[in-house]
């Protein structure tokens, strides 16, 4: 691998060319993902998917100094990587790595790393390793480092009697612990996740999008292997660039706006007082990241499958739709009656290390093209962004409006939009379950006394 690889930034011209026309371009926020699908971990996907992060700079905000708006990837934990780092040798699913920005108080530093280690070791997990993520400043504009929040890296061995979904849920639990006590206290502000996961972790500051794989070490290391990554670049609209506010977030990158934003913080602080419980909320949270700390609550605190979940929180216009199967049709309304929608705009890209995938709200208006190949299945917001040899490509489409893509690593399986609805309807008795939570109006006894008497 060459040093210039990861040097050139793309050029781009604003001339008519072709189908191209000035007139008509408007910006927006850029996302994706890349997947392997024999789950092979390899240093060639991270080069993939550094060309299509090349591939669209106009997708990310920029100041008139260069610096970028925000971007950022989710990958899967390297097992070569972290066995070289920690010379032991890790197996996967039996380590957790936590990426944090420290408080914005370097007198708080001490006590911040105390937290979270406290936590974790309570929990029964053990440190590793810990170290400050190494970064390259000369690979981003002079303007753009002082912007940069350092990143606090730790390696935890997980107990050694908790594995797969009990030490996913272990670690959620830990990480709600963390946010509790930092969150609301002041002198800790600045302090905050961007990962803790025995599956993934992410990596983001206030970057353009060609500046992320070279800004970060770690991501230049051949033995840095993976055989998953999703990307977002941002391009700030509603709320003020920072760090915190790049994404991936801890489940998915979100292009859109969610216009019912207002609607789901209400009725989820509702739920969560039914439950005698209470969410703590991050200052300042965006649309984008409420709807991924929903999701990681439904996910890891409730254990619906990521997919589930997703379906549930962003359906399709499926009530006047004839072409829908009855037991699909059964499965939307049953979500209906505990989950409000989730409408966008909003294109959605979600994975947890165990699956992958893309999802268009019911409205369609964020682009979401797909591409599969011999070895590859990827989702971008433009078609072209990872330059496939056209003799390995299988093909090409497009996520329609309330439609998704995903790739299940486990199965090394494909799911598009129907067969992906029948196969979650087929996973419970949702007719049978929405006769037993559905009250109609109409099958209400009369009262035995006029009420307007």
């Amino acid at each position: 691998m060459s040093e210039s690889t990861f040097q050139q930034r793309p050029e781009s011209s604003h001339a008519a060319t072709g189908l191209y026309d000035p007139e008509v371009e408007h910006s927006a926020c850029g996302v994706g993902f890349l997947t392997r699908k024999d789950s092979q971990q390899t240093h060639d996907l991270l080069l993939k998917g550094h060309q299509a992060l090349c591939s669209v700079p106009h997708r990310g905000g920029m100041s008139s100094e260069g610096v970028g708006d925000g971007a950022g990837i989710s990958v899967d934990l390297s097992l070569s990587f972290f066995r070289k780092i920690t010379a032991q040798a890790l197996e996967p699913g039996a380590f957790a790595v936590g990426n944090f920005f420290m408080p914005a108080d370097s007198a708080q530093h001490g006590r911040a790393k105390k937290l979270v280690v406290d936590i974790m070791t309570k929990a029964g997990f053990e440190v590793i390793k810990e170290r400050e993520l190494p970064v390259d400043n000369d690979k981003i504009p002079p303007r753009a480092v002082a912007l940069q929040l350092p990143i606090r890296q730790w390696i935890f061995k997980a107990p050694n009697t908790v594995r797969d979904e009990a030490l996913d849920a272990l670690v959620h639990e830990c990480l709600l612990a963390i946010e509790a006590d930092a969150f609301p206290d002041a002198s800790l502000e600045g302090l905050h996740p961007l990962s803790l996961s025995a599956r993934l972790q992410v990596f983001k500051g206030r970057l353009n999008s060609w500046e992320i794989i070279p800004y970060f070490c770690d991501l230049s290391d051949p033995d840095h292997a993976v055989h998953t990554m999703y990307f977002h670049t941002r391009f700030s609209t509603n709320t003020d660039p920072h760090p915190s506010m790049a994404q991936p977030f801890r489940l998915m990158a979100h292009n859109g706006e969610l216009n019912t934003d207002k609607k789901n913080r209400l009725s989820e602080a509702a739920i969560a007082l039914a439950r005698n419980k209470a969410i703590v909320r991050p200052k300042g949270q965006s649309d984008s990241c409420r709807l991924d700390q929903t999701l990681n609550a439904r996910t890891y605190g409730e254990g619906i499958d990521l997919v589930t979940a997703v379906v549930a929180m962003m359906p399709p216009a499926w009530e006047n739709d004839p072409h829908v199967a009855p037991e699909v049709r059964a499965m939307l309304e049953y979500f209906s009656l505990f989950e409000e929608k989730n409408d966008g705009p909003a294109a959605l890209i979600f994975g947890d290390g165990k699956v992958i995938g893309a999802r268009l709200d019911r409205l369609g208006l964020r682009p979401l093209r797909t591409v599969e190949t011999e070895e590859y299945l990827a989702a971008m917001s433009e078609a072209g962004q990872v330059s496939f040899p056209p003799e390995t490509v299988l093909r090409r489409g497009r996520v329609e409006a309330g439609g998704m893509i995903y790739f299940n690593h486990a199965e090394g399986k494909i799911y598009r939009t129907k067969e992906a609805l029948e196969h979650l309807a087929s996973k419970a008795e949702y007719s049978k379950l929405l006769a037993e939570a559905q009250i109609n109006i109409d099958d209400l006894p009369d009262p035995k006394d006029d009420p307007g008497k």
